[in-house]
C-alpha cells in the first residue's frame, strides 16, 4: 500500500513474458480464472470489451452467496506493457458508486515480468486497504494461472 488514503499499489514479479502477462489481462476466459481476490470467491464476466473506450462488468459471487458487481471502462491499453481502467462498485457495496481507476504497468524482468498495479482515486483508507488485499489475492491466482 502506498502511503494516504487514496491509492494502493500492489508490485509482483511474475515468471512469464510481458506479452502473457498482458494476456491474462486481455482474454475474458483467463481474467474469470483469476481476478478474485482469494480461490473460494468465484467471477462471471457478464461483458467484456477490451479496447480503449469498452467497458467491462464482473459479477463476484462470495462463499455466502451474496453477489457483488463491478464495472468500468478501459482508457488506455497499450500492448504489452500498459492498461488503465475504471472500477465501479455497484450498490448495495460499502464502497459503491466510487469511480476509482487502476493502472497496470508491465515491464520485462529477466525471463519474466514485473507487474505493479496501482489503484486509486479511492479517497477512503478502508477501501484502498480492502482492494490492496484483494490485488495480492488475486496476484497470488495470476500467477498460478501463469504457471500452469
Amino acid at each position: 500500500m502506498t502511503s494516504g488514503t487514496t491509492s494502493a499499489e500492489v508490485r509482483r514479479r511474475l515468471a512469464a513474458a510481458p506479452e502473457r502477462v498482458f494476456a491474462a489481462f486481455a482474454d475474458a476466459a483467463l481474467v474469470a480464472r483469476w481476478l478474485t481476490p482469494s480461490p473460494d470467491i468465484r467471477l462471471t464476466v457478464l461483458q467484456f470489451d477490451f479496447r480503449e473506450g469498452g467497458s467491462y462488468r464482473f459479477a463476484y459471487t462470495l462463499p455466502d452467496g451474496v453477489v457483488m458487481r463491478v464495472g468500468g471502462t478501459y482508457r488506455t491499453i497499450a500492448r504489452p506493457s500498459h492498461i488503465v481502467f475504471t472500477w465501479v462498485i455497484e450498490p448495495p457495496d460499502e464502497h459503491a458508486g466510487i469511480e476509482s481507476e487502476v493502472a497496470v504497468a508491465i515491464e520485462p524482468d529477466g525471463a519474466g515480468a514485473q507487474l505493479v498495479i496501482r489503484h486509486s482515486r479511492w479517497g477512503r483508507g478502508d477501501a484502498v486497504e480492502r482492494h490492496a488485499e484483494g490485488w495480492r489475492g488475486a496476484l497470488d491466482q495470476l500467477a498460478t494461472v501463469l504457471a500452469g
